[in-house]
């Protein structure tokens, strides 16, 4: 296996064991003890957390947070990018637009011109979002829905996005639910590797 994301002795806070893993291409599943270390991670890995210890490679070079904070998509993390539920899904997505492109860029005001927006278009179709309406609520929409919403949103922030890191798909309480995003995340894996964080010591 080709590694996309390596950890070597990778100490997250003072007292954690060291850790040592591979991410590589496609979807990866990566089985934490506690949802708490779970995000944390999460967050060390995707550059928005500096670790204790250790050594995070991307493409078999030491990098930095801030080179990770650019180059890692992040969903899943409550205290990132958890949404309001009262306001409409047009305007949640309209304003991922507008700050992943130039301020001098004209950003979409119709759900036509949205989700044919190069930064959305290409992501629809794997998280199976074509048919969703924007003009609802985020409270509306089903929390199947929502979730891939949080993922389409990390996607538009980071168009030229190496990886992608979701965190505690548990948060998606039916299994045949979870089932379902996974299935949605293999598809977004086609396009680039994706890495999820689960405590389900069970498998999924």
């Amino acid at each position: 296996m080709t590694a996309i994301l390596s950890a070597q002795d990778l100490v997250v806070r003072r007292g954690d064991a060291p850790e040592t893993f591979d991410i590589g291409r496609g979807l990866t599943l990566l089985n934490t003890s506690r949802e708490s270390d779970s995000t944390l991670l999460s967050l060390t890995l995707a550059g928005r957390h500096r670790p204790h210890g250790g050594t995070i490679l991307l493409d078999d070079e030491p990098s930095s947070h801030r080179e990770r904070f650019k180059q890692i998509a992040l969903a899943g993390v409550q205290e990132i990018d958890s949404l309001d539920r009262l306001v409409r899904v047009r305007d949640v997505v309209r304003e991922q637009i507008a700050w992943s492109q130039g301020f001098f860029r004209r950003t979409p005001h119709t759900s036509e011109a949205i989700k044919s927006h190069k930064h959305v278009e290409r992501w629809l179709e794997p998280l199976q979002l074509e048919d969703i309406d924007l003009t609802e609520q985020v409270g509306e929409i089903s929390p199947l829905d929502r979730f891939r919403l949080r993922v389409l949103l990390a996607l538009i922030s980071r168009p030229e996005a190496t990886m992608l890191i979701v965190d505690d798909i548990d948060q998606v309480r039916d299994m045949d639910l979870r089932r379902q995003l996974l299935d949605d995340l293999r598809g977004v894996a086609v396009h680039l590797p994706v890495m999820v964080n689960t405590v389900n010591e069970e498998g999924l």
